[in-house]
């Protein structure tokens, strides 16, 4: 199972890699992921390996959402303090974590999610 699922296609979703790509035309754009030590080509394969200004990865870090660290590891990446971030996550516990040290928090349930979020940086 475990085998089917890593090695399961994947794809980009457009709109969201749309929003992101005009978002980080304004801001730093730093990807956090618990994603294996292979994402690079997968983000590669998939035409995003330049999407982010950074990537912090768990497997590469050594610390995984929801400790606190990355989040804190992110926002040292992007140049900024957290009180300064936007952290989207579909996992609500995630979101929390990066809240409680103080970043804005935003729940991904569907692209209408980010675009409101972002919607301050876009216009």
């Amino acid at each position: 199972m475990a085998h089917a699922f890593s090695h399961a296609g994947f794809r980009a979703d457009e709109p969201v890699v749309d929003l992101l790509c005009r978002a980080r035309g304004r801001c730093p754009l730093v990807l956090v992921t618990n994603a294996p030590v292979w994402l690079d080509e997968d983000l590669a394969a998939l035409g995003l390996d330049g999407l982010a200004d950074d990537v912090v990865n768990s497997s590469r870090v050594g610390t995984a959402k929801p400790d606190p660290r990355i989040y804190e590891i992110a926002a040292e990446r992007a140049g900024a303090r957290p009180d300064r971030c936007l952290f989207v996550d579909d996992r609500q516990e995630n979101v929390d974590a990066a809240a409680a040290l103080g970043m804005t928090g935003v729940h991904f349930r569907g692209v209408g999610d980010l675009r409101t979020a972002l919607a301050p940086v876009l216009t």
